[in-house]
Order: C-alpha cells, then sequence, then structure tokens
C-alpha cells in the first residue's frame, strides 16, 4: 500500500512540473514583445532517490521519487551584449553626424530645383546682371536689375544662414533630450542594482525580472555614448560614461548641463566633478583626441551631436587668418560651424570684392585729422576712399555709394583732415574697418599674447599741430589701437605690460560685433540705391561713364580670389569655390552614410544573433507548450492507472 502511494506523489511530482513548465511557457509569449525580456527555460531534475537495498555487486537498488523544476536559466552572450552595444554606440554617432550633414545640403537645395548656384552664377543671377549692366552702365534698367538681384542674392543667402543657425538650434534641444534620457537609464540602472541585490541576497532567487530592465536599459544607453560596465559578485553593475563613474551600488551621479549665455548652447558637464562657483566644469566629451574607430572615439550620439552642432555661430571671421591645425580641432570639427564659415566667407568675399569696386579706398601711411575738441589725431596705416579712381552715381556726390551695406555702421567715415599738397585741411572719407581680429601672436615667459598688430590702422592724439611744418606736437596718447565701436567696459585691446614693455593685448571677453562685418546676416542692399538706382557708381572724373568699371565688376567672378578654409591653399573663383564647397559637404555626407548603412547592418546582425539566445520565438514555445501538456496528461493517466490498481486491490480484499 505504501509503495502505491507513493507512486501516486510521484505522478503528482510530474503534474505540477508539467504545469510549471506550461506557466513558465505562457510567461514567455506574454512577455514576446516586451523591450529587453529574456526567454526563460525550464531545466528538469530528479527530486531525490530511496535506497531500497543492495544487489550481490554491493550496489545501491534506489528508486527515484519523481521531478521537478532543477532552475530556470535565464541565458545571456556576455560577448554578443558587449558587440551590440559597442557598434550600437558606434552606429548611432555616424547616423547622427550623416543627419546633420543630410540637413545642410537640404539648405543649399542642390537637388531640389532651387539651388544656391543658380542665384550665383545662373542666368538670373546676380553675375549676369553686371554682364548686363556692363553693355551700358548708365541704363537704369541695368542699374536696377543690379538692385534686383543682389537683393535676391542677399535674401538666400540669408535663408541659407538663418536655416543652418536654427537647426542647430534643433541640435542643442536633441543634446538636452539625451541628457535627460541618460540620466533618466542610470537611474533605472541604480533603482534595478538596489533591486537586484535586495532580492539575491539570499542565494535561493534570481531577480530576472529586474536583470532585464537593467540589461535593456544598458542597451539603450549604449547609444548616447561609450559606455564600460561589469557586475559585481554582489549582482551590482557598475558602469561608466565617457571613461567617468556613472552608476554602481552606491552612487548615481547625473549629467548637468552648462548653458551658454550668449549662444543658449548647451554643454554636458559633470556636477560632482566641477566647481562652479569658480567657474570650472568638467565637461563629459573629451574632443582632444583623434575621433577614430581605433581609439573607440566615435562612438555615441551625443558626441555627435555636440560636434556637429558646435559652440557657436561661425563667420568668414572664423577662417580669416586661422592657424590650419588649430581650425581642424575647433572649427572644422563641426559640420555646421565649417558650412557657416566657409559660405560666409563666399558671401564676405563677393560683397566686399564689389563695394571695394564700387568704393575703392587706398591706403595712407598717415592721416592727420582734427577733431571736434580741437585736438589732433594722427592715423597711420588707415584705409581712405581713393578719390582719383573712384567713379559717382548721378548725382555727382562723394563718398561713392556701395552696393552692400552692414547694419552696424557706414563705409565711410567723414573727416576733416590734412592735405599735405594744399597744407590745407578738407574733408577726408575712412573707411571704416571691419570689427574683425586684428592681432598677432607674441611669445614671452612660456605664453602666447595676442598684441594689437601695429600693421593695422593706429592712432596718436596731439594737443597742437604746425600745418606748415605737418608737425604735432603734445602727445596726449599714443600708438593706440583705432576701434571706433568699443563698447565701454568691453575694450577690445587692454593695455598690458609685458617684460618692461607696453602692449595692447586682445581682451578675451571682447565679443566681436557683427553688425560691424560685412556678414551674410548683417548686409543688405544699400537703402540710397533702392531708393535711386541711378546713384550706383558710373561716371568717372572725368565725367564720362566708366565702362572700364563695369567690366570689372563683370570679370570680377573670373578672378581666383578665394581659399575654401586654412587646410586648403588653392585659391577658386566664386563659382569654383561654390562647387568645391559644396562637393565636400557631400563627399563628407556620403562616406558618413556609407558608414551607418554598413553599421546598422553590423548592428541588425549582432541584435540577430543575440536573438537566438535571448529572444521568444513564438514557434518554439508553441512547441513546448504541446511537448509540456502531453507531460501533463502523461501524469495524469499515470496517477489514474495507479488510482485504479489502488481500487481494485482494496476492493477485492
Amino acid at each position: 500500500m505504501a509503495n502505491g502511494m507513493g507512486s501516486l506523489m510521484i505522478g503528482n511530482t510530474g503534474l505540477k512540473a508539467s504545469q510549471d513548465a506550461i506557466n513558465n511557457v505562457a510567461n514567455n509569449l506574454a512577455n514576446v514583445n516586451t523591450p529587453g525580456y529574456v526567454r526563460q527555460q525550464v531545466v528538469f531534475r530528479d527530486t531525490s532517490y530511496n535506497n531500497i537495498g543492495y544487489s550481490k555487486n554491493n550496489y545501491k537498488k534506489l528508486t527515484g521519487l519523481g521531478t521537478s523544476i532543477g532552475e530556470l536559466v535565464h541565458a545571456r552572450d556576455i560577448f554578443l551584449d558587449k558587440a551590440f552595444r559597442t557598434e550600437n554606440g558606434r552606429q548611432s554617432y555616424y547616423s547622427a553626424m550623416f543627419e546633420a550633414i543630410d540637413e545642410v545640403q537640404n539648405y543649399f537645395q542642390e537637388l531640389e530645383g532651387t539651388a544656391f548656384q543658380e542665384i550665383l552664377t545662373g542666368q538670373t543671377s546676380l553675375w549676369q546682371s553686371f554682364q548686363e549692366l556692363s553693355k551700358d552702365p548708365s541704363d537704369m534698367v541695368n542699374q536696377n536689375l543690379v538692385i534686383q538681384k543682389g537683393s535676391l542674392f542677399v535674401k538666400r543667402a540669408q535663408a541659407i544662414m538663418r536655416g543652418l543657425s536654427n537647426y542647430q538650434y534643433n541640435i542643442n534641444s536633441q543634446i538636452s533630450e539625451d541628457i535627460a534620457a541618460i540620466n533618466n537609464y542610470a537611474k533605472t540602472i541604480f533603482e534595478m542594482n538596489k533591486q537586484i541585490q535586495a532580492i539575491e541576497t539570499g542565494g535561493r532567487e534570481t531577480a530576472m525580472n529586474e536583470r532585464d530592465v537593467r540589461d535593456y536599459a544598458i542597451d539603450q544607453l549604449s547609444k548616447y555614448g561609450n559606455i564600460l560596465y561589469s557586475e559585481q559578485p554582489n549582482g551590482v553593475v557598475s558602469l561608466t560614461f565617457e571613461g567617468v563613474l556613472l552608476v554602481d551600488g552606491m552612487y548615481c551621479y547625473e549629467i548637468g548641463e552648462k548653458t551658454d549665455k550668449s549662444t543658449g548652447y548647451i554643454t554636458p558637464y559633470w556636477p560632482h566633478l566641477s566647481n562652479e562657483e569658480s567657474g570650472y566644469y568638467e565637461e563629459v566629451l573629451d574632443f582632444s583626441r583623434e575621433i577614430c574607430t581605433e581609439f573607440d572615439t566615435d562612438i555615441g550620439e551625443l558626441k555627435a551631436l555636440v560636434q556637429a552642432r558646435g559652440n557657436a555661430i561661425s563667420n568668414f571671421n572664423d577662417i580669416l587668418g586661422a592657424d590650419a591645425d588649430k581650425y581642424d580641432k575647433t572649427i572644422g570639427m563641426s559640420i555646421m560651424q565649417n558650412t557657416q564659415a566657409e559660405f560666409d566667407q563666399l558671401v564676405h568675399g563677393i560683397v566686399s570684392q564689389i563695394n571695394e569696386l564700387l568704393a575703392p579706398t587706398k591706403k595712407m601711411d598717415q592721416l592727420i585729422v582734427k577733431n571736434d575738441d580741437g585736438t589732433y589725431s594722427s592715423y597711420s596705416n588707415v584705409r581712405v576712399l581713393d578719390e582719383e579712381n573712384c567713379c559717382v552715381g548721378a548725382d555727382g556726390k562723394k563718398p561713392p555709394q556701395e552696393l552692400f551695406t552692414r547694419s552696424g555702421c557706414e563705409r565711410f567715415k567723414t573727416v576733416q583732415a590734412y592735405d599735405p599738397e594744399t597744407k590745407k585741411f578738407r574733408e577726408y572719407y575712412i573707411y571704416n574697418f571691419e570689427d574683425v581680429d586684428d592681432s598677432k601672436e607674441y611669445y614671452a615667459n612660456g605664453k602666447t599674447y595676442h598684441i594689437f598688430d601695429d600693421k593695422n590702422t593706429m592712432v596718436s592724439t596731439y594737443t597742437d599741430f604746425d600745418t606748415e611744418t605737418g608737425e604735432l606736437d603734445g602727445v596726449v596718447s599714443y600708438s593706440v589701437p583705432y576701434t571706433p565701436w568699443n563698447k565701454k567696459g568691453n575694450e577690445k585691446y587692454i593695455l598690458q605690460t609685458i617684460n618692461g614693455t607696453d602692449f595692447y593685448v586682445l581682451n578675451e571677453n571682447y565679443s566681436y560685433d557683427a553688425s560691424k562685418q560685412y556678414t551674410t546676416s548683417e548686409i543688405d542692399i544699400n537703402y540710397n540705391l533702392k531708393r535711386q538706382a541711378t546713384n550706383l557708381p558710373y561716371i568717372n572724373n572725368k565725367q564720362e561713364i566708366d565702362y572700364s568699371l563695369a567690366n570689372k565688376l563683370a570679370t570680377l567672378w573670373d578672378e581666383q580670389s578665394l581659399t575654401i578654409n586654412p587646410r586648403y591653399s588653392t585659391q577658386y573663383t566664386f563659382s569654383e569655390y561654390y562647387k568645391e564647397m559644396i562637393g565636400e559637404i557631400g563627399i563628407l555626407g556620403s562616406v558618413y552614410e556609407s558608414t551607418t548603412e554598413s553599421l546598422q547592418g553590423t548592428v541588425d546582425a549582432t541584435e540577430n544573433q543575440r536573438a537566438g539566445v535571448i529572444g521568444v520565438s513564438t514557434d518554439e514555445e508553441l512547441t513546448k507548450m504541446i511537448k509540456y501538456q502531453n507531460a501533463y496528461n502523461a501524469s495524469s493517466r499515470y496517477i489514474q492507472t495507479v488510482s485504479d490498481m489502488i481500487e481494485m486491490l482494496l476492493t477485492g480484499l
């Protein structure tokens, strides 16, 4: 009887094990679409054995007591996990870079039928208007055509620059969203670390769901940057982000947002490693190392976004006289800033060269100006209107009108200056220089100073001047850089003594005024010419129509005068420059696109391999369910048979 009842217990273990296995299959099927879920696999084992005696060879005679669930396998392939997370981060980097480049290409609309090339040199372009002007510079129709096409050129150029800068702010918003996502995933990992530690402390239970959530968070975190992680014996995962500890069992550090007051651009930084009161911020991303696969520095969407956006809105001044190596490590790294600087240099070159033909200037070694307060200023290396070679418009007035104006100042400043020939004071027209970097490097005490380049305009003030001898007397100030648009409290140059010598050193906090530059965002067509097109210069000093000026304007487009950026020395015409710039963007976009597609294939292949290990297959699970149902039915039939046998024995007695 005892053996009979024991047989019932054996059948019961089979029922229970099969039922648990079916429940496990149901759980897998229910979570087939749950992100990060790892399938759980049942492993059966014998419960225990009874020794009922020994054989003649002294072997134990054992009888089994049934089956049970030995363990639930929750398997992951750590090598596939690492490969997937690395390639996922790398693919995200190149994908974000390509998206930015693709957006830049869209703004120039080279494939949309309204390419900037058409505005530049097409049949209805600014270039074409000068071709028509060269036929008859006095024709009002031709003059109006120049004004009209010039206006179209400015509007189209400004639309491109506005689009580029707006997209920078879009990227800036994405950076903020990425930082928030990183912090959220870090918090999730930290919370799961605590829960896993609490559940698994007894050594009898595995926190499978919590591990799935944590692993999924690590998968997602790998998209944003270069991560390294390791699991401790207590089940806690320690994880670093861009080489700095982000989360472990005790700490969860958040990434902060440092916002630039002038641009609003966000820079990720580590608050716990920074001293904000003293102005020191430990930035998350390191761009000092070469970005390449060899060093694993081409990983993470966050890095790509910050790199693509750059740190400011650039213009031609960022290229003007820049060091090639320094440019490559700063402006040149950002697709947005590099494109802005190169495109603005093209616009600046066209605008400034056209203006220089219409309102030419010449250099004077010295110009003595009488000030309103009775003092005299001596300008060195100053530029003034070239009155001998300039033309005027129909009104005959000087200075002649420039075609493109800047919003912050006029082209010329009218002064009373000394004429050495007549030995009298008369009107001169001083050219208002653009507010650009006019410094040079000076090395002293192991440090590089940016001091005023004395080849540029300098001014000295005197109290007295002898018109007959041309001699100045009574120095008030000496060799002060001529920067008439200095803001009080933010002077461009500050007097500083270095090794006993006085120098004017560039103020590090000085903000260049773009409104004083012929930059895309600050130019417009001269209002006086809009109102009266006949004031466009075309009459020379002999009161004749100057065809040579019109021809110079028409042939200006054939002159090779611009280099793309500090990396190149080849000079291009305006049209060649634009084609080279667009070609450079196109090649870069093609490289990033092909790399993105290749890496996407690698990520997909790795993910498919991972799915073979951790993924839930509905077909496989349904097959197992049928198997476990049959096992359940078999155990049930076994119990029924044993029960019938026991009943027969009892009734027979």
